[in-house]
């Protein structure tokens, strides 16, 4: 079966946690047949004359990342969810490109790993540790004002590390964030969030238009 290729362009390059999410919902919406599934982060943090503007981080990902489909994620922070939606629309529209569709977490894309204690402490390297990690109730986590703190605090605390290795925890805490996405076999518990509701929404779609 030839491979569904879809390319990433993220807000940032800790956004790569997103791949294991997008890639449990495409599997998801492809049942029952197998799903084959080939992706590629658009990151252009080591390219000469970088692109900044969204529009042109599309462009240029189109150009370099050729795809079947094309996720284009913004975090809603401040805005509104639809104002994020509005942008990435003005911002594809001139790329040509049929298949495209946007993640936008409410706040930030943290928010979507705080579901899963064990992973976390798995992804801390303390997989048996027992001290309260002070996680938010699923009901709240799109109204936390910075999951991307609270992430980083949980891992922090579920490492239970100290002094020197403490530090080295705190400079590896994005790698490990996009270990905790790695380690989330099942990420059902996110559809009572609206912003992951209408992404899969969107992913249907896109699989029911390739059929």
């Amino acid at each position: 079966m030839t491979p569904l290729t879809y390319t990433l362009v993220a807000d940032g390059p800790s956004d790569r946690c997103l791949e294991p999410i997008i890639n449990w919902t495409l599997a998801q919406a492809m049942k029952p047949s197998a799903a084959l599934i080939d992706s590629q982060f658009a990151d252009f943090r080591d390219t000469p004359g970088a692109p900044r503007r969204l529009d042109e981080r599309i462009t240029r990902a189109v150009e370099q990342f050729p795809c079947d489909l094309l996720f284009v994620h913004r975090d809603a922070e401040r805005d509104s969810p639809e104002r994020r939606r509005d942008e990435i629309a003005e911002a594809i529209r001139d790329v040509g490109l049929a298949h495209v569709v946007c993640i936008v977490p409410v706040r930030m894309t943290e928010a979507w790993l705080l579901f899963d204690e064990p992973a976390i402490r798995r992804a801390a390297g303390n997989p048996h540790g027992t001290v309260s990690l002070n996680l938010p109730a699923a009901s709240r986590f799109e109204v936390l004002p910075d999951p991307k703190q609270v992430l980083g605090d949980a891992l922090l605390m579920a490492s239970e590390a100290k002094g020197r290795k403490l530090r080295q925890f705190q400079r590896d805490i994005s790698m490990l964030k996009h270990r905790v996405a790695e380690l989330i076999e099942d990420f059902t518990p996110l559809r009572r969030l609206s912003a992951f509701q209408a992404f899969e929404h969107e992913v249907r779609a896109i699989v029911e238009a390739f059929r």
